[in-house]
């Protein structure tokens, strides 16, 4: 078992994948004296591995956290209890770190282990609430993430920030239940930008930024674009419940605000997009809502209105926000290639110096011995050479 999860973590691509179907296939056959073997080996292997993450390895951690939502998955009940054991203590940490503020209590929280654990678990009740009574980890997770959001706060810790939201964005989505983030989101246009340095960068795959970068446009187009983004990804969740109305009221005057307070024409094309389709979405709803014969309080009604619009996803707002998500997947894309082109740029580049400094020291050792063989040191400390000048001279 310890091979094949060493080689589940630490291989890539088929033999990652053929190791993980040993580790299922032993949790499901034995499931009563092996699952928990099987669970606390992963476990621990997946969170060793999220220590320290380059953005180079981001699909292979999603790798392992899928497998071990799919190994969870073999036994709800046992994964259940597994998964309130660490969330309770994922709240003890964020409990202490807001209580004390100290740096090494807040340290455990900005971290990559800390939020891979929640990362983790987020995905784990997602994809297994409607089989599984998972409702009170839910709330609590719910709560972690809140709690992570308000501590860390200021713009530097926007890419952290933007994850809480996009965790509670699809919690939401994958148990029905109305979690606000409107407010969270809408914070991000308060952020205060320095004076463009001209540095150029892009900082959202950590967890916090260089502070440089804060100074940036590209910070600024980074809140933008993660304001919209976010925000349609929250309104498209309920664009056919019969509230949208109401629910997308406050946003959209505080995007109004920032509409007219920007001199940023490029910002303002894209929240003026953002505000029209929305309100277009607000005219829709509320024109079939008008239609209805049934009052707020009859729950089945109220649950059932515009399913059959929302399950065709072929409203205009639908459509919007596909269009939105491709565009951010385009933007993810290109960066990733970009880094990979780095990254193997660096790596020729330090294997040119390697092979330069080498060929110095090899250097250095022959001229040092030209007399002897290629290679060779004398062992005598050059004392023949000294006798050898001497009768010379």
């Amino acid at each position: 078992m310890q091979i094949a999860v060493h080689l589940w973590a630490t291989g890539r691509g088929t033999i990652s994948s053929l190791s993980f179907l040993i580790i299922r296939d032993v949790a499901s056959v034995f499931r009563s004296d092996c699952f928990d073997t099987c669970f606390v080996n992963t476990y621990k292997s997946f969170i060793g591995h999220c220590q320290f993450l380059e953005p180079v390895l981001f699909q292979h951690i999603q790798f392992l956290r899928n497998s071990c939502v799919e190994l969870c998955s073999v036994d709800l009940q046992k994964a259940s209890r597994k998964a309130s054991m660490s969330i309770q203590q994922l709240a003890k940490i964020l409990k202490q770190g807001l209580l004390t503020k100290k740096k090494e209590a807040v340290k455990k929280i900005c971290s990559w282990q800390y939020t891979s654990c929640i990362d983790l678990w987020v995905m784990f009740i997602s994809a297994n609430i409607h089989d599984y009574d998972l409702h009170p980890l839910l709330f609590t997770i719910i709560q972690i993430i809140n709690g992570v959001a308000v501590l860390f706060s200021g713009p530097r810790y926007l890419p952290l920030r933007i994850k809480c939201i996009q965790w509670l964005n699809h919690l939401s989505s994958s148990t029905g239940i109305f979690i606000p983030v409107a407010s969270m989101v809408l914070d991000i246009l308060e952020y205060k930008i320095g004076k463009d340095v001209g540095k150029p960068g892009k900082d959202t795959n950590i967890l916090f930024s260089k502070a440089y970068w804060l100074k940036s446009r590209n910070f600024q187009e980074q809140c933008v674009l993660s304001v919209i983004e976010l925000l349609a990804a929250h309104f498209a969740q309920w664009s056919h419940h019969i509230s949208f109305p109401d629910l997308a009221t406050i946003p959209l005057v505080r995007l109004g605000k920032f509409h007219e307070i920007t001199t940023i024409e490029s910002f303002k094309r894209i929240v003026k997009r953002f505000i029209d389709q929305v309100e277009q979405n607000i005219e829709f709803v509320r024109k079939k809502r008008d239609e209805v014969p049934f009052s707020p309080k009859d729950q089945q009604s109220v649950e059932s209105f515009l399913q059959l619009e929302k399950h065709s996803g072929n409203t205009s707002f639908t459509q919007y926000y596909k269009s939105i998500m491709d565009e951010a997947v385009s933007r993810n894309l290109a960066f990733f290639e970009k880094f990979s082109e780095a990254e193997e740029i660096t790596k020729k580049a330090q294997k040119k110096i390697k092979l330069s400094q080498k060929e110095r020291v090899t250097e250095g050792v022959n001229g040092r011995h030209s007399g002897k063989r290629k290679g060779t040191v004398s062992v005598d400390g050059g004392r023949e050479e000294k006798m050898r000048r001497k009768e010379n001279s």
